[in-house]
C-alpha cells in the first residue's frame, strides 16, 4: 500500500524567497544612485573661485612667477584688512603743545615745567612730585603725570632720554652710597615705568648725573630743591640713525648662490 506524501508550509514558501533577495538588491541600488546623485552636485560659487585661482596660478607670466609661493585661494573666512596710509610723524613743536595741554594744571601749579631747546624739549619733574627725600620709589601722586606723558610718547619715533639729578649735599645710606647712585636709581624707576605703559624702548636711554649739571645754585635751599629733579628729554633722531624698516644700499651687490 502506497503511503501518502506529506507537504509542509516551508515547501510552499520556498518558491517566493527570491523576492526577498530581489527587494534587497533594489534597495541597495536605490541607495547607490542617491549617493551618486548627491556627490555630483557642485557648489557653483566655490567651483568658480577655485577655477579662477587655479587658472591665475598656472597662467605663465613674469609677475606670477614671484607670487606662486604665496598664492592663497579666496575664501569667505574673513575680509581683507584695508591698507591705511602711514601716520605722519609728530614734530617736536606738536609734542610740546600736547605736553603743555595735557599738563596745564600741573604747570600752573608749579609742579612741572617745560623748556624748549634747539634740539627738542625738556620736561622737568621735581623731586617733591616724584619721590620722598633720599628715596627712589615713585609716589602715588606722580602716576597721573607720568601716565599723561606716556600717552604722548606712544608711537613717536624720537630720541627719549630720562636724566636723574640731585643736589650737592653728599649722601651715604644703606641703599645709596652716593648721589650718583641715587640719581641713576630715580631715572631708572621713572624710565622703566614709562616703558611699561607701552612706549618703545628703541632710542630710549636712562642716565644719572648726581650733583653734576645743576640748574640752580646749591648754596640755598630753594636752589637745591630745583636741582633734585628728573628730566625727560625728547629730541629728533640724528640723521645717521639707521631706518627701522631696513634697506640695501645701491652700491652693495648681493651674491646669491
Amino acid at each position: 500500500m502506497k503511503r501518502p506524501s506529506i507537504h509542509t508550509d516551508n515547501e510552499h514558501s520556498g518558491a517566493d524567497r527570491y523576492l526577498i533577495t530581489y527587494a534587497d538588491l533594489i534597495t541597495l541600488l536605490l541607495g547607490l544612485f542617491v549617493i551618486l546623485y548627491a556627490s555630483s552636485q557642485v557648489d557653483s560659487g566655490k567651483y568658480k573661485e577655485f577655477s579662477a585661482a587655479m587658472t591665475d596660478y598656472f597662467k605663465p607670466s613674469a609677475d606670477n612667477k614671484q607670487q606662486r609661493g604665496n598664492k592663497i585661494l579666496p575664501g569667505a573666512d574673513g575680509i581683507p584688512q584695508p591698507i591705511l596710509p602711514k601716520a605722519k610723524e609728530k614734530t617736536i613743536d606738536q609734542i610740546n603743545l600736547e605736553v603743555e595741554k595735557s599738563l596745564q594744571q600741573e604747570i600752573n601749579d608749579g609742579k612741572v615745567s617745560i623748556q624748549r631747546t634747539p634740539t627738542g624739549i625738556i620736561v622737568n619733574l621735581p623731586e617733591k612730585l616724584l619721590f620722598q627725600s633720599a628715596k627712589s620709589d615713585i609716589q602715588q601722586n606722580a602716576y597721573p603725570v607720568l601716565d599723561s606723558i606716556s600717552v604722548i610718547l606712544l608711537g613717536i619715533n624720537k630720541k627719549i632720554t630720562i636724566d636723574g639729578f640731585t643736589d650737592s649735599i653728599p649722601i651715604h645710606t644703606f641703599q645709596y652710597e652716593s648721589n650718583w647712585q641715587l640719581s641713576t636709581a630715580r631715572a631708572l624707576n621713572i624710565g622703566y615705568y614709562i616703558l611699561k605703559q607701552g612706549v618703545s624702548e628703541r632710542n630710549f636711554s636712562i642716565r644719572g648725573f648726581g650733583a653734576n649739571k645743576p640748574s640752580a645754585n646749591n648754596n640755598t635751599p630753594e636752589g637745591r630743591a630745583k636741582n633734585r629733579r628728573v628730566e625727560i628729554l625728547i629730541e629728533d633722531l640724528p640723521k645717521n640713525v639707521p631706518s627701522t624698516e631696513g634697506y640695501i644700499s645701491d652700491s652693495v651687490t648681493v651674491n646669491r648662490q
